[in-house]
């Protein structure tokens, strides 16, 4: 197959799922978001750079983050749990569009849409006992295609089985924080 499916070029994707399997260190990537405060509950993530094979790529996007006016923000932009649903979602739909096509499956209509619900006693500190995050999200795929159902239905387990967001959801991941204080500045301008 020499046309794009999907509008992934298949043999460029196979030859990176060989280039990988022959030399596992070609697959790691390394990715990084450093985010500034923009005032009130504003914030704005920088995308620089990622590092695959070892081998650093320039880029640059902002992804920028506020609360909803309720919520004690300024409402300009997406709020964090509305980002990190929308990187699930995004996760997903690279995962469905290119094992679609490495699967010979053409989509001609895709749509993914994640909801959780929070409780705002554990964000706020009011309840020890409710947990600060989701106790689960829900995520519904349309797909719309000319391929079978079982087809379909073995490309999506496949997807769960490897799209990193969804495991990284799924299964939870350690998060290792490292705090820095600069809290000399402070002291002097006082």
């Amino acid at each position: 197959m020499n046309k794009p499916l999907n509008g992934i070029d298949v043999p460029a994707l196979l030859e990176t799922i060989e280039d990988v399997r022959r030399n596992p260190t070609q697959g790691m990537v390394r990715f990084s978001v450093a985010s500034r405060w923009d005032g009130q509950t504003r914030s704005v993530g920088q995308v620089s750079h990622y590092e695959l094979g070892g081998k650093r790529h320039e880029r640059s996007f902002a992804i920028a983050a506020d609360e909803p006016q309720e919520l004690l923000g300024s409402n300009r932009s997406p709020n964090p749990q509305e980002l990190l649903l929308a990187a699930l979602n995004a996760c997903l739909t690279v995962g469905l569009v290119a094992n679609a096509a490495a699967m010979s499956i053409r989509i001609e209509a895709l749509e993914v849409s994640s909801e959780g619900q929070l409780d705002l006693r554990g964000f706020l500190g009011i309840d020890a006992a409710v947990g600060a995050g989701y106790n689960e999200v829900h995520y519904h795929v349309r797909l719309q295609s000319d391929a079978p159902a079982e087809k379909i239905r073995v490309l999506h387990e496949h997807v769960m089985r490897t799209s990193p967001n969804f495991a990284n959801l799924a299964r939870g991941i350690r998060v290792v924080p490292h705090l820095h204080v600069d809290a000399g500045a402070a002291q002097q301008a006082g």
